[in-house]
């Protein structure tokens, strides 16, 4: 398509403002008039270098850095720059082609110019390495040649293909104040050979196992990512084939890993992954079959570099301390061994990182904003009785004040009229000085004189309450309080068929009788946004794993549970405020645990306190091993507050009984991982702080159950008598449910489960159930019957006021033989009965026969009577 004539005019306009004293100019220029003219177009996709003489957007006529070049201005051209990034853009005339390389910051495009990119079609680089006697095989150059880095990992016949891409943006991020990171984890079932059931036969979006797995990848990765990398980066695993032998989402892990290692980002990797499980035996195995991790007493999953552990995950069956820690050595050994194969590979693509600008404030500038900051953010911080808001107002106060006097002194400075290493301040250098200023005075405070902004000591917990039975109505309730932290939680009581089911590769079809509905509203820390729908699935999951173990078995409480955790008010560790608020809400309900669990979060503060200034990265070898800092002193924080977690380098949450562990999950941010002694040591007081909370939360809960609080109970029934308590189509029990409120469960054996949500409601339905099998008939008792239906050789009488049905022979219905059931009932018909017990089928016997005599007998000792004889009838 031919360029517009006013569009040609625009492009050759912005190379001439490009080759002269742009940033001079620039600003008596009318850009807006001129682009608004101009129609829509492409780039070429040939992209040349710029003559000599003519200014990128990394330097220009007055060496201003890249970083610092004007922001607002220079989003002018950044729809015709992203045309050309992406060559998918027309060609432009020769002179003007140094407009289209200025799409790129120098060293910020991360593409392939290696070993990868001149590999014959169909060929690979590949490296092995056994571990517990399997073959990891890791392969690269061979798929997804366009992404940055890309490795296909398998072991046996599992095999994931992970793929690592970086967005390069055109213009500046020095305002970035997170890393913006996203990976994303896909099964198909065309990896064990089945089609999707559902209705278009496609797989639809991420299920929620897989967005767990995604999260696990990037929890996995993200601490090793430099502090202030601003660019988009991403990283997509897929499951291509699944044996069932090996765990793909281990295979994730290290498949991304090895992309990442084979990529131009500077990444600090790479990491190896593994799984432990300790089986009921005691019998301790490294990467365990599916069968094994179904059946195992902890199971492990854990992610580390060659000294220093990045991710951790476990759930267990209340495992004491010494038994965790001797499957987390164990796990790690084995991550660590996949490793040196990683880097290997590495080697062999020949890729070096690429120099990256870093995201900060402009050196000069942070020591000017820390002169102005660093006393009134540590009175803060030094003020105990500041509640979270009050405390945040108070912060944002004294970063305005400091703003007033940069601009009282004339330091306060737009991006474009900053003048870099004058010790101007721009919005950006504010922001980012100013939170390093405040994260250094939170630590030096824990370091040196172990304070924390609430008052309290490294090891105190806040303060807790507990309620049970909170919200009317519901089955069961609690609310969980700590510090400023709440949970509201409920719990719904359902039937065996109301369980959750999904679909997984190497699980099939499953179901799960207990889910955790987590939320986090965000009237909680006082916002107006609405999202969050990954971070919720993350801690419903965690809870879930948490309180799973203490759950009865299947047999003994054949109901599916629901427990909603409502946060109300978040100051930190409201996944923890869920597992202790729900452990309570369960026993309210009336679920008969095996222990209560309560969760604690411990957090780490280091020294090495990031300082806020940009900085550059300059290239490195890809295969070089990194190099981690050492951690210098440390301070562990139990039950830390939000932000503690935000600014500090660790979070570990731990959930258990008194016996042990339940669930773990670790969160790391300081740069390269954790060692593994401080983990040791974080566990130990994460038990200490259980140890109290779990006291607080017994003496929350009544020591006699209310007439009003849910029950469960059992009672068990003759097995022929099951379809009769079930009724034709579930009738009989669908009318007792409805009743009295209540949730059945009958099970093959005739032991018939009953929760109701008070005590006159289970007692009136187990008194059905007892009446509908007959078993609240007695042996010789007469009983007023209504006979329902007639048979040749008898009849069915529905029992008062039970309802029980019995059967009567027409040998037992009159003294004198019969020939035909209808000579002396019909349907309908009022008689008594005498209960001759049960036959061997568990039916109930009548006789009417018996009754009719006995009857008979006293009407003659009545006559004898009147006559004057005297007989004794029951003589």
């Amino acid at each position: 398509m031919m360029l517009s004539r006013s569009r040609a005019a625009t492009l050759r306009r912005c190379a001439d403002l490009l080759a002269k004293d742009w940033p001079g100019r620039l600003a008596g220029e009318r850009v807006s008039r001129w682009l608004e003219a101009a129609a829509p177009c492409q780039l070429s996709s040939n992209v040349g270098s710029i003559p000599a003489g003519r200014h990128t957007f990394a330097a220009s006529a007055s060496s201003v850095p890249a970083d610092q070049l004007p922001l607002p201005e220079s989003s002018l051209l950044k729809d015709d720059l992203e045309d050309a990034r992406r060559a998918e853009a027309d060609d432009l005339p020769a002179e003007h082609e140094g407009l289209a390389a200025a799409a790129a910051l120098p060293g910020q495009q991360f593409v392939q110019t290696d070993a990868v990119a001149s590999l014959p079609m169909g060929q690979a680089l590949r490296q092995q390495a056994a571990v517990q006697g399997r073959t990891w095989a890791f392969e690269t150059g061979k798929l997804a040649r366009l992404a940055a880095g890309s490795c296909l990992v398998r072991v046996a016949d599992t095999s994931v293909l992970a793929a690592a891409t970086c967005q390069p943006p055109p213009w500046s991020r020095r305002d970035a104040q997170q890393l913006q990171f996203e990976v994303e984890y896909r099964e198909k079932l065309y990896a064990v050979g089945r089609i999707p059931s559902t209705y278009n036969k496609r797989e639809g979006a991420a299920k929620e196992h897989e967005v767990l797995a995604g999260r696990r990848i990037d929890r996995a990765l993200r601490p090793l990512f430099p502090k202030g990398f601003a660019l988009d980066a991403a990283v997509f695993a897929s499951v291509l084939s699944a044996d069932g032998t090996a765990d793909p989402d281990v295979l994730a892990i290290c498949a991304a890993s090895a992309a990442l290692q084979c990529s131009p980002l500077p990444w600090a990797g790479p990491v190896g992954a593994a799984r432990a499980a300790l089986l009921p035996g005691g019998e301790l195995v490294v990467s365990p079959s599916v069968a094994q991790q179904e059946a195992a007493a902890l199971n492990v999953l854990v992610a580390c570099t060659a000294d220093r552990v990045t991710m951790l995950e476990a759930e267990g069956d209340q495992i004491p301390e010494a038994d965790f820690l001797r499957a987390l050595r164990a796990a790690v050994e084995a991550a660590q061994q996949l490793v040196e194969p990683q880097r290997q590979l590495a080697q062999q693509t020949g890729r070096q990182t690429q120099q990256a600008q870093l995201a900060g404030a402009d050196s000069a500038a942070v020591s000017k904003v820390a002169d102005l900051a660093a006393g009134p953010v540590e009175a803060i911080l030094r003020n105990g009785s500041l509640t979270k808001s009050s405390r945040a107002q108070a912060l944002q106060q004294a970063k305005e004040e400091v703003l007033e006097q940069l601009k009282a002194s004339g330091a306060f400075r737009t991006e474009f009229a900053r003048v870099p290493g004058s010790g101007c301040v721009s919005p950006a250098d504010l922001e980012h000085a100013f939170s390093a200023v405040l994260a250094a005075t939170l630590r030096r405070l824990a370091l040196e004189e172990g304070w924390r902004c609430d008052g309290r000591g490294p090891i105190d917990l806040r303060p807790v309450h507990c309620e049970v039975d909170s919200v009317p109505v519901v089955h069961g309730s609690a609310l969980f309080t700590r510090g400023e932290t709440q949970s509201l939680c409920t719990v719904t009581v359902g039937r065996r068929g109301e369980q959750q089911r999904s679909e997984s590769l190497l699980g099939g079809e499953s179901s799960k009788r207990l889910f955790v509905n987590y939320s986090f509203p965000a009237f909680a820390v006082g916002d107006t946004s609405i999202g969050g729908l990954r971070r919720e699935m993350g801690h419903s999951e965690l809870a879930e794993r948490a309180l799973l173990p203490v759950l009865p078995d299947d047999a003994a409480f054949p109901f599916s549970l629901r427990l909603n955790a409502d946060t109300l008010a978040s100051s930190g560790s409201s996944s923890m405020a869920a597992v202790c608020g729900g452990s309570l809400a369960l026993a309210d309900a009336g679920v008969p645990l095996k222990a209560l669990v309560a969760g604690v979060t411990v957090g780490l503060v280091t020294d090495s306190a990031w300082d806020g200034a940009a900085r550059k990265l300059p290239p490195a070898s890809a295969a070089a091993p990194a190099e981690s800092a050492p951690v210098g002193r440390y301070e562990l924080l139990t039950d830390q507050l939000g932000m503690e977690d935000q600014l500090g380098d660790m979070d570990l949450k731990v959930a258990g009984g008194r016996r042990g562990i339940t669930a773990c999950q670790l969160d790391v941010k300081l740069p390269g991982g954790v060692p593994l002694s401080i983990l040791e040591e974080a566990l130990a007081a994460a038990a200490r702080a259980r140890a109290k909370l779990l006291t607080v939360m017994e003496a929350a809960l009544p020591k006699e159950r209310a007439p009003s609080a849910p029950v469960f109970g059992s009672v068990r029934i003759p097995e022929g008598m099951i379809g009769r308590v079930i009724g034709k189509e579930g009738c009989e029990l669908k009318a007792l449910e409805q009743q009295f409120d209540a949730r059945l469960e009958i099970g093959d054996s005739g032991l018939v489960s009953i929760f109701a949500p008070t005590l006159e409601d289970y007692k009136g339905a187990r008194s059905r159930v007892l009446d509908l099998s007959g078993e609240s008939v007695q042996e010789g008792q007469v009983y007023r019957g209504t006979v329902s239906r007639l048979l040749d050789f008898g009849a069915h009488v529905t029992l008062e006021p039970s309802g029980a049905r019995a059967w009567l022979h027409i040998s037992e219905v009159s003294p004198q033989r019969l020939r035909s059931i209808e000579d002396a009932l019909r349907e309908g018909q009022q008689v008594e009965v005498l209960c001759l017990g049960k036959d061997g089928r568990g039916q109930l016997r009548v006789s009417r026969k018996a009754v009719l005599a006995r009857e008979a007998a006293q009407a003659g000792a009545k006559r004898s009577l009147a006559r004057g004889g005297g007989v004794d009838a029951d003589k």
